[in-house]
């Protein structure tokens, strides 16, 4: 169990689907501007500014309001806080939050979710599993001194999902007597019906589960603090104010960049997944360390021990390259883009006529119905001096996401795997 902190710490749930205040209950409702608020500063944390009623606004000063709506009326409130984030938030993302709630708290504790979440454990850390649900993801969590993190896409039905987390937890711990806690944020769509469904298949292989509703993490809050419970309190900011106030006091910090975040947390995936089976766990196949890269509103799967680099200078694209440290000519790029209603037929025409601008020879192979490790995407070479790269093009959503390998001619068996490996794992995320 985590150390004891002391009374009086207000518990600020950040994220994943609201930001609220966890010991003032869970039947708290948002007036309308301050929903939009919190709405508007959830949706855009890797940006540095939001629109907010048609006005551009700096993300970080729609964190601070929507933080400083949560102190329940008490001048002395904030001066303590915990801020409790989602456990597979990038580094990126917590420093954003952070910096909003050191403006409010002169003694602040920030804590990832599962943290909390293992309040509901009377197991050993290292006997507990964790299982987030997120709106694109479901991330599980091992144990600590492992640093076991694996992430799930949830683009596939939900009893495949629940299957597939089953099978990484049996892969994860052979301990039959390990606890397994599932997180079901209600402000999550269908996470609760998703828990179900995971603790079901979580169940049939023997293990225990149990299932964390919004009530029940509000009693944890309250139990890590060693707290009566508390007056229930309405999201405001110092009481009554005007639209117009509101907008136009958080509007004069805005500022206008272009830049993206990046964020990388580590995971040490160590089971394959497949079939899962109710006699016996899969067998455990030793890979190398991987690491869960947040790019933006994207997330994917790259090795480890691959230097990461933000490149803006040169040919091509802004982009996140991740490079080989045994050769600097093989390496990962990638980049990701907001593309709202877009179709992949769409993206083809549009790369193929950014493409026909270019030099004869740079771009080729072009296939505007390609596909990559079983999934529809738009392919493409670009020849460079001393490498190629190998383009998929892919649509998750509202985000296009493209994962150039490069290699040395003739040598693409070098970047094979850790290229399946990236444009499998690459998804869009809440």
């Amino acid at each position: 169990m985590s150390p004891a902190v002391s009374a009086h710490r207000p518990v600020i749930e950040a994220g994943p689907g609201t930001i609220r205040r966890l010991c003032c209950g869970t039947g708290t409702v948002a007036d309308d501007d301050m929903s939009e608020i919190i709405g508007a500063a959830l949706g855009a944390i890797d940006d540095q500014v939001a629109l907010v009623g048609g006005r551009p606004v700096a993300v970080g000063s729609l964190w601070c309001a929507a933080l400083r709506s949560l102190n329940c009326g008490s001048p002395d409130a904030q001066k303590t806080m915990v801020l409790v984030h989602p456990s597979w938030w990038p580094s990126s993302r917590v420093g954003m939050v952070t910096a909003a709630a050191e403006t409010l708290a002169d003694d602040l504790l920030v804590r990832p979710r599962s943290w909390l979440l293992r309040q509901a454990s009377d197991a050993e850390p290292e006997a507990t599993v964790v299982v987030e649900i997120a709106e694109r993801l479901v991330v599980i969590t091992g144990a600590p001194r492992h640093n076991q993190v694996v992430a799930i896409p949830r683009r596939a039905k939900p009893h495949s999902v629940a299957e597939e987390v089953a099978t990484v937890i049996a892969g994860m711990t052979r301990d039959m007597t390990a606890v397994v806690l599932i997180d079901a944020p209600g402000t999550v769509a269908d996470a609760p019906a998703l828990a179900t469904s995971i603790a079901g298949a979580v169940r049939s292989s023997g293990r225990t589960v149990v299932e964390i509703d919004d009530a029940r993490l509000t009693r944890l809050a309250r139990s890590a603090l060693d707290e009566p419970s508390e007056p229930r309190c309405t999201a405001s900011v110092g009481g009554v104010r005007s639209r117009a106030r509101m907008l136009g006091g958080l509007a004069a910090a805005a500022v206008v960049l272009t830049v993206s975040s990046l964020g990388v947390s580590t995971v040490a995936t160590g089971g394959r997944r497949g079939v899962l089976t109710t006699d016996k766990p899969p067998e455990k196949v030793e890979t190398a360390p991987t690491t869960f890269l947040v790019e933006g509103r994207v997330a994917l799967t790259v090795p480890a021990n691959w230097p990461t680099q933000r490149v803006v200078a040169g040919p091509g694209s802004a982009r996140v390259q991740v490079t080989s440290p045994s050769d600097p000519e093989v390496a990962l790029h990638v980049t990701q883009s907001p593309v709202a209603g877009e179709t992949l037929s769409g993206t083809a025409e549009r790369l193929k006529h950014a493409i026909d601008a270019e030099p004869a020879g740079v771009f080729v192979d072009f296939n505007p119905s390609g596909i990559s490790v079983g999934r529809p995407a738009v392919t493409y070479r670009e020849v460079r001096a001393g490498h190629q790269v190998r383009w998929t093009v892919l649509l998750d959503g509202p985000v296009r996401i493209s994962v150039g390998c490069q290699s040395r001619p003739g040598d693409e068996d070098a970047v094979r795997d850790v290229c399946e490996q990236a444009v499998r794992s690459a998804h869009a995320i809440g």
